[in-house]
C-alpha cells in the first residue's frame, strides 16, 4: 500500500522535489512528458511494461518499474497509455492494493467519456482525487511543453496537479466532472482525423489533375481551404520523409477515429465525415501503414 504523502496543492516550485510523480506509460508522447516533469524538479517513476521502452527511460536518467504492483505509487499518478481497456487495467491493478487516499491521479490518456468516468469512479471510490486531462499536441507539444491539456475535474482536484500540469503546457479547464476532458478531446479528434484524410485526399487530387502537390502547399496555405493539418503535413504529403521514422504514427488518428466513430454511434449523434474518413484509415491498416509518419495516410489514395 502506498505511504501517506505531502499534499501536492500545498507545495511551491521551489518545492516540487517533494512531490512524487508514478508516470504510466512512456511511450512515444509519455516519455517526453515525464522527463520534462523530472527536469522541473518532481520525483519521477516511469512505469512501462516494454523493456525498450523502460531503458530509453532509464538512459535519461528516470527510475522504472514494469507494473503497478511494483512500482511505488506517488502523490500524484498520470497515467498515458494507449486505450480504455490499459486504462482500467491499471486502475484494477492500483485499487487491488489498498485504498488510494492522499494521492491525485491525472488520466491523460485519450480513451473516451465512458472508460473515462468508470475509471474516475473507480478511483473516486478508492479515496483517490480523479482529474480528466487528455492533451492536445502529439509529440512535438509534448517535447516543448507546449500541450493543450483538457482539464476536467473539481476545483479542489485540479488546483491539487496545477504545479505538476504546468511545465507540460497550457492547462485548458474544460468542466467539473471527470469525462469532460474525454469528450473535449474526441471533438477535437473527430476534426483531426477528418482533416488528415482531406489533407491527403486534395493533394492526390492536386497530382491527379496533373499539379505538383509540392507547390500546391504553399498557394493554398492560409486560404479557406487550408487547415492545420494541409499545412503542417502537407509538405510531407508532397514530398515524402526521406527516412521510415515517424514524427506522428498513424495509428494514433487511426485508433482515435475508431474512438470518435464509437463514440458518436454511442450518443446517437451523426458523424458521416469521420465514418467517411474511418475506411482511409482501414485501408492504412490493410496497407501496413500504421507504424509511418501519419502524413502517409496519402499513399491510401495514390496506391
Amino acid at each position: 500500500m502506498a505511504t501517506q504523502r505531502p499534499d501536492p496543492a500545498s507545495t511551491t516550485d521551489a518545492g516540487t522535489s517533494c512531490v512524487t510523480v508514478t508516470f504510466v506509460g512512456v511511450g512515444a508522447i509519455g516519455l517526453p512528458m515525464a522527463c520534462r516533469l523530472a527536469a522541473a524538479g518532481f520525483a519521477v517513476t516511469a512505469v512501462d511494461p516494454s523493456p525498450r521502452t523502460r531503458a530509453l527511460a532509464q538512459a535519461v536518467g528516470l527510475r522504472t518499474a514494469p507494473d503497478i504492483p511494483s512500482a511505488s505509487l506517488g502523490d500524484v499518478v498520470l497515467v498515458m497509455v494507449a486505450t480504455g481497456s490499459q486504462l482500467l487495467d491499471t486502475v484494477a491493478a492500483a485499487t487491488a492494493r489498498g485504498p488510494l487516499t492522499g494521492q491525485t491521479w491525472v488520466i491523460g490518456s485519450t480513451v473516451g467519456p465512458e472508460d473515462g468516468r468508470r475509471a474516475a469512479g473507480l478511483l473516486a471510490d478508492a479515496g483517490a482525487h480523479v482529474v480528466d486531462a487528455p492533451v492536445l499536441g502529439g509529440v512535438p507539444g509534448a517535447e516543448q511543453g507546449r500541450l493543450r491539456i483538457l482539464a476536467a475535474g473539481s476545483p479542489a482536484a485540479l488546483d491539487r496537479v496545477r504545479d505538476v500540469l504546468r511545465p507540460l503546457g497550457e492547462i485548458a479547464e474544460v468542466g467539473d466532472r471527470p469525462g469532460d476532458g474525454q469528450a473535449v478531446k474526441v471533438v477535437n479528434q473527430l476534426c483531426s482525423s477528418v482533416h488528415l484524410a482531406a489533407a491527403a485526399e486534395a493533394l492526390s487530387l492536386a497530382s491527379r489533375l496533373g499539379l505538383d502537390p509540392a507547390s500546391v502547399v504553399p498557394v493554398l496555405s492560409g486560404s479557406s481551404g487550408s487547415s492545420w493539418f494541409f499545412e503542417d503535413r502537407g509538405p510531407r504529403m508532397a514530398t515524402p520523409p526521406v527516412t521510415e521514422n515517424a514524427l506522428t504514427r498513424l495509428a494514433i488518428l487511426a485508433k482515435d477515429n475508431d474512438l470518435v466513430v464509437r463514440e458518436a454511434e454511442r450518443a446517437g449523434a451523426r458523424a458521416p465525415l469521420a465514418r467517411a474518413a474511418a475506411g482511409q484509415y482501414r485501408r492504412a491498416a490493410e496497407m501496413g501503414l500504421l507504424d509511418l509518419d501519419d502524413s502517409q495516410i496519402i499513399r491510401t489514395y495514390l496506391a
